[in-house]
């Protein structure tokens, strides 16, 4: 709500900017005289002269500006893809031409300078950073078992699916990639490493980026049964619903170790009906879970929901759902290469990850202890 309105004011802001400089346009022509934009033909301090023709050129520029602003403006408001580059490039050319008759336009320099601020922000937050370095480790051969017989109808279809009548072994995973990070409400393009060891632990390191440079790290870990999570505002451990959470992101995040869901003994599925089932998994000395829907016509996994907390105050849990965008295949299985994290009072996912790496059966007893990527 709050992006929204500040949207508004922007758009509403760039109209009256673009309307300042249809002024300039009506006074520069000349087609009537203002008493703040006094005719002339010299620009820089009167130090250029352009004469007549020159300035009505320059007139000209303000009307291009007002007419660019305005539409850039409407463009936005309407969710246009191109009201960037239109406001950016209308900018910089009002910036020019206030500059060049300073002693009477330096107001409209003081706005677009104001305007154009917000601007670079928001194009930085258009660059992707470039993917991490791949970790020096290969993945180990894979050895597998076959497919148990007594699971529900949709997860066996899922199994069938993506990795056939025989499932591999995998104990550990680095998987990297990148994505978009929602913080205090901004957007942030990230590149991000998740590192499992299967069905124990894991550890996150995540960068949200401006310009593809880091602004803010976030170190993440689930290991021995303790939370720690390491956020720009501060450091959290060990804390009993950090702790709940966090197992349940452990478990959530396996759908990138599908194997785990099966190899685990403690944990277990449960049927719902022809197109979902109940995951149970393990938590302490008791279970938590997830409802788990798969596509009715690729019997794909779609999405898993689970009732999760997301901060340490909280008083209550509030759902939690990962939803699967696309599918790839890495090592010889195929596994979500497009995933969104949601919690469900904000609607719209805070995290989207897009994966580009993945090793699996490789040695981290040290990496996932470590810091960084």
């Amino acid at each position: 709500m709050l992006i929204r309105t500040l949207a508004y004011i922007s758009v509403v802001l760039v109209i009256l900017h673009g309307l300042i400089h249809l002024m300039g346009f009506i006074a520069y022509w000349p087609q009537a005289e203002l008493a703040g934009l006094p005719y002339r033909t010299t620009l820089l301090g009167q130090r250029w002269l352009i004469g007549p023709s020159g300035m009505r050129l320059y007139s000209v520029l303000w009307l291009l500006v007002a007419g660019g602003l305005t539409v850039a403006a409407i463009a936005l408001l309407l969710g246009r893809p191109w009201w960037l580059p239109l406001l950016m490039a209308a900018v910089l050319v009002s910036l020019v031409i206030t500059l060049l008759d300073w002693s009477n336009a330096f107001r409209g320099t003081v706005i677009s300078l104001l305007i154009l601020v917000p601007l670079l922000l928001i194009l930085g937050l258009r660059v992707r950073p470039q993917p991490f370095p791949n970790i020096p480790q290969q993945s180990q051969a894979l050895h597998s078992f076959p497919l148990p017989a007594d699971l529900p109808a949709p997860v066996s279809r899922y199994y069938e699916t993506t990795i056939g009548d025989q499932v591999p072994f995998l104990e550990s995973a680095v998987i990297t990639g990148r994505g978009r990070l929602r913080f205090a409400g901004i957007t942030f393009p990230a590149r991000l490493r998740f590192t499992h060891d299967a069905g124990q632990g894991y550890r996150h390191y995540i960068e949200a980026t401006l310009y593809g440079f880091p602004l803010m790290k976030v170190n993440e870990r689930y290991l021995d049964g303790r939370g720690r999570m390491e956020l720009p505002v501060g450091t959290v451990e060990n804390e009993p619903k950090v702790n709940m959470a966090a197992n349940l992101g452990l478990w959530g995040e396996s759908i990138w170790l599908p194997s785990i869901y099966l190899t685990d003994p403690r944990v277990r599925w449960e049927a719902i009906d022809e197109t979902s089932a109940r995951l149970i998994v393990p938590f302490e000395t008791g279970e938590d879970s997830f409802i788990v829907v798969f596509n009715r016509g690729t019997g794909l996994l779609e999405s898993m929901e689970a009732m999760r907390y997301r901060e340490a105050t909280d008083t209550k849990k509030i759902p939690w759902r990962l939803e699967i965008l696309d599918w790839q295949e890495f090592q010889g299985i195929l596994i979500p290469s497009v995933a969104t994290v949601t919690w469900a009072d904000e609607g719209t996912p805070w995290l989207v990850i897009e994966v580009e790496d993945v090793v699996y059966n490789t040695d981290i007893g040290d990496y996932i202890r470590s810091r960084g990527y």
